[in-house]
């Protein structure tokens, strides 16, 4: 005859937990300073742009004045090939430069704008069970992809999106959701601009 009862079941067991508290502070400090590192290396990136640019408006400006001078030339003197030869090459060259200008700041502006500044909002959107590994960025489109400590952290991190501008035009349409073989959720959020959408 049984005199003992055994009720610390399995049920009543702690259970082990895949994420510590150590662990999450980590990663979520590695993705804090890694994401200013870059926002840094960008804004260095992009202070050597901004110089380049004013390079090529300097240049641009003193072809500008050649071409004047020669057109002031070949106005007041009988059509000469030789100036009419210089004139074009410096013509030629002046709209390679101003293609080169528009390039350039069209470069700065994306630097400026476009990554230092996502990077900052995914900082701010921070949520202590999501972990990003990747972000890929290719113009419009983005994709990011991450872990998750448990389904309800993914929409609730999405939800937040709408309060972060550079994120603010995005609309998501794939999420795909799957477990490694550490049994963590692995998840991948694509984005698609909507003026392409609409298309």
């Amino acid at each position: 005859m049984k005199t003992r009862v055994n009720l610390y079941t399995q049920a009543f067991r702690p259970k082990k937990e895949r994420l510590t508290l150590t662990q999450a502070m980590v990663v979520i400090v590695s993705s804090i300073l890694l994401m200013l590192t870059l926002t840094i290396l960008s804004e260095h990136d992009n202070s050597l742009l901004t110089n380049k640019v004013a390079l090529a408006k300097e240049a641009v400006s003193e072809l500008a004045g050649e071409v004047d001078v020669l057109s002031a030339k070949v106005a007041r003197h009988v059509q000469n090939p030789a100036l009419d030869q210089q004139l074009a090459l410096l013509n030629t060259r002046l709209q390679y430069r101003d293609e080169l200008l528009v390039q350039l700041s069209e470069l700065a502006q994306v630097q400026t704008s476009g990554f230092a500044i996502l990077m900052s909002d995914l900082a701010a959107q921070r949520d202590k069970d999501i972990r990003i590994t990747q972000i890929r960025l290719a113009g419009e489109s983005m994709t990011l992809t991450g872990l998750a400590r448990n389904h309800d952290a993914i929409p609730r991190w999405i939800g937040k999106f709408s309060a972060a501008k550079s994120l603010q035009g995005r609309e998501f349409s794939q999420l795909n959701i799957t477990r490694n073989e550490d049994d963590i959720i692995v998840f991948t959020l694509t984005n698609q601009a909507i003026t392409e959408a609409s298309k």
